[in-house]
Parts: structure tokens; C-alpha cells; sequence
């Protein structure tokens, strides 16, 4: 699909139209259910994230979409495989878990196509993740001081909280032998680590796409676009076109 970019459009539309639905319903259910569980943790936002930005076809939130979608999928499968007793111990039972699985490589997908088939990004808007990342974890900092959903009662088991305060660490190690040093320089630790990640993606975004263009590779529908403000807009320029020959 790399050089279809009309199909990996639709398919990338298709894939976050599923997610972004059934997350939807999902925390419509645990609401009328009387539930306590909110979409708190990263990659529970990035399914939104990554929703607003491909279904509703928001063009300036795409790189953002794509490093939390390439974030919670890589970060799944590195905390599966470091602590995979953490992730059986807190679901209900064998199907979730093949969920939580499924639902995780979709999102790293997703990440991929918007690396890869979609767009050229540019380097100078890299604070948009930036403020958003920050908007997320200072989000999820409120979450854990009952400032926002004060019933959520499993925010001791935040995974950004866990970052942010360096306890992540309680994944590899028993927690009561994490000292305050290691804590502040696993934070760090991670936080540049985010930095060089989200570099990396636009880099790799440009280069990749430089490559293509030295080629003179012809990419399929470079120009299409697809998202629910986006064929809004087109019926509004439509109509007026219409009452204007009219």
C-alpha cells in the first residue's frame, strides 16, 4: 500500500473507524452500567486520538496519531514481554486478554500507515505532539488525584502515572527496593527517550518520502483525502458553487 495511497487511506479509515467505535460503545456500556472505568490510560486515549484525527479527518493531529498509535503498540509488547504476569493477572480472563492484543497491534497498524502511506510531515510542528503528550500526562496526573473521575478506582495501576513518577520500575522489580535516584532517573530516562522517538518519527517520515521522491515513484491518490470535516467541507463548497452557477 505504500505507494497506493488512495487504498492505504481507506484501509487506515476502516481500521481507526473500528477502534474508535468500539471504544466508544465500550465506555458508553461501563457508563450505563454504573462501571467505574474510564479511558485514562495512553493507549485508551490514543484510540481517540487516533480517531479524530483519520475519521474526522483532521490533517495537523496525523503525526500525533501516528507516535501514540507506534508508542501504546511498541510499549504493550515491551511491558507484555518484561512483566507478562502483570497483564494476566489483571484481566478477567483469556478473552480479554487476546482483546487487550488484538486491539494493541491494530493501533501499531495504524501507526505504521500513518509513518509510512500517508503524508510528508514536517519537523516544525513537532510541538503539536508535544503539547499533546503533555495535555495527556497532566491529564492523567488529575486522574490520579481524583481532580477528574474521583470513582476511578484503579489509578494505582496508571501506567503514565507509573512513568511519570518513575514507578514503572515495579513491572521488573519488587517495589518496596526502587529508591527515590532510581525513580527520578527512570522518568528522565523515559522522557528523553520520547523526545528521540518522536525525532526519530519525523526523520524517518522524511527520509522515507525523500527516497520516493528521488525515485520518481508515482504514488496513487496522493492528493485524496478522507474524514468527516473534510467531506463536510466539500458539500458546504458544493452547494455554494451550485447557488452561485444557479
Amino acid at each position: 500500500m505504500r505507494n497506493n495511497r488512495k487504498l492505504a487511506l481507506k484501509v487506515l479509515f476502516a481500521v481507526s473507524t473500528v477502534l474508535l467505535s468500539y471504544k466508544i460503545c465500550e465506555f458508553i456500556y461501563y457508563r450505563i452500567a454504573g462501571i467505574p472505568k474510564y479511558p485514562v490510560e495512553f493507549s485508551h486515549i490514543s484510540y481517540f486520538i487516533v480517531g479524530v484525527a483519520v475519521c474526522f479527518g483532521v490533517k495537523q493531529m496525523r503525526p500525533f496519531a501516528g507516535i501514540c498509535s507506534l508508542l501504546s503498540g511498541i510499549g504493550y509488547i515491551v511491558t507484555a514481554t518484561l512483566s507478562p504476569d502483570t497483564f494476566v493477572n489483571n484481566s478477567d480472563n483469556v478473552y480479554y486478554i487476546v482483546l487487550g492484543v488484538i486491539q494493541h497491534e491494530l493501533l501499531f497498524f495504524t501507526g505504521c500507515m500513518l509513518l509510512f502511506d500517508i503524508d510528508k510531515y514536517s519537523i516544525k510542528n513537532i510541538w503539536v505532539p508535544i503539547v499533546g503528550i503533555a495535555i495527556m500526562v497532566l491529564f492523567s496526573i488529575m486522574v490520579y488525584n481524583r481532580i477528574i473521575y474521583p470513582d476511578y478506582d484503579e489509578r494505582d495501576e496508571m501506567i503514565i502515572y507509573h512513568i511519570v513518577t518513575g514507578m514503572i520500575l515495579s513491572y521488573v522489580m519488587p517495589a518496596e527496593k526502587i529508591t527515590m535516584v532510581m525513580r527520578v532517573f527512570t522518568a528522565l530516562g523515559i522522557g528523553l527517550l520520547a523526545i528521540g522517538l518522536l525525532c526519530a518519527f519525523y526523520f524517518v517520515n522524511k527520509k522515507y518520502y525523500e527516497r520516493k521522491e528521488r525515485k520518481g515513484i508515482e504514488i496513487e491518490g496522493k492528493d485524496l483525502e478522507m474524514g468527516i470535516f473534510y467531506w463536510i467541507g466539500q458539500k458546504i463548497k458544493k452547494d455554494k458553487e451550485k447557488r452561485l452557477n444557479g
